[in-house]
């Protein structure tokens, strides 16, 4: 007959249980014989401890999924940021959400927690990502305005400040709006106002062109913007709009990459979340 002690078996498992091993003491007393027989008697609450380690994990769990979520869209937003929009990525990254499951506030007792990244832009995510055409419905064109129609009298710089005029103003512009050809590039038509007014015609007056609704176009003090308003002036329209029936996006996002890299991401965050609890 042999005699000996056993130490709690999840011990030698857990670190959280390793910690509180001195609180629980198992004794055990075996006898060999042909009918072998283990009493054992429990020292603390055994109960009490697991339900404790329990709630370590799971908070520890919760801790990782929310750090690798948090991860997972700072790469995202990252990537919109430097993606050469010309609102340097702004709106693209701020359109990247996270939820959490079970949301704040909640008891985080959960093995199964989860983080959602999702997009308020999904079709414009989509788009950038696959490099998609966009297509006019109804064999119409899609109207990108031009730099005339800048607020602040800049190409390309509509989105920064606003439309001098809307498409729906070109369209009760009946008269004064008409659409040629581009003679740089035949898939692209010019949607024109013609030149209503002009003031300032002396030599070193300054010369003001108005379109439309009284509407005044190149008004910026650039080099040669003088130059360039009686040669329009001369021309006698002013081209508000390009219009095409399809353009494609280049593509400037790569969110399958981060999806590939997420799982990676998870797993760090969660071992470095139980190992902070150890």
């Amino acid at each position: 007959m042999r005699r000996g002690r056993a130490t709690a078996p999840w011990a030698e498992f857990s670190p959280i249980a390793k910690a509180k091993a001195s609180e629980i003491s198992l004794i055990a007393k075996i006898w060999y014989s042909p009918m072998p027989l283990l009493l054992a008697t429990i020292r603390g609450d055994l109960r009490a401890a697991m339900e404790a380690e329990i709630r370590d994990v799971a908070r520890a769990m919760r801790r990782g999924v929310e750090r690798a979520g948090r991860e997972v869209q700072a790469e995202l937003r990252a990537q919109a940021r430097g993606a050469d929009f010309s609102d340097k990525g702004r709106a693209l990254a701020n359109s990247w959400r996270l939820k959490l499951y079970p949301p704040p506030g909640a008891a985080p007792r959960s093995f199964r927690p989860a983080a959602l990244v999702y997009s308020n832009a999904p079709k414009l995510v989509e788009a950038f990502d696959k490099g998609l055409p966009i297509t006019a419905k109804g064999g119409r064109y899609l109207a990108f305005p031009t730099g005339y129609n800048a607020t602040r009298g800049r190409r390309g710089a509509s989105s920064r400040g606003g439309l001098r005029v809307t498409p729906a103003d070109m369209k009760a512009a009946r008269g004064e709006a008409f659409i040629i050809r581009s003679k740089s590039n035949p898939a692209v038509r010019l949607w024109c106002l013609r030149v209503r007014g002009a003031s300032g015609l002396g030599k070193r007056r300054r010369l003001r062109l108005f379109v439309g609704a009284n509407v005044e176009v190149l008004t910026g003090h650039r080099r040669g913007q003088q130059r360039l308003a009686r040669a329009t002036l001369a021309q006698g329209f002013v081209p508000m709009f390009f219009l095409m029936r399809q353009v494609r996006l280049d593509k400037r996002l790569d969110v399958a990459g981060v999806r590939r890299r997420a799982g990676n991401v998870l797993a760090r965050a969660i071992v470095a979340e139980l190992a902070r609890d150890a």
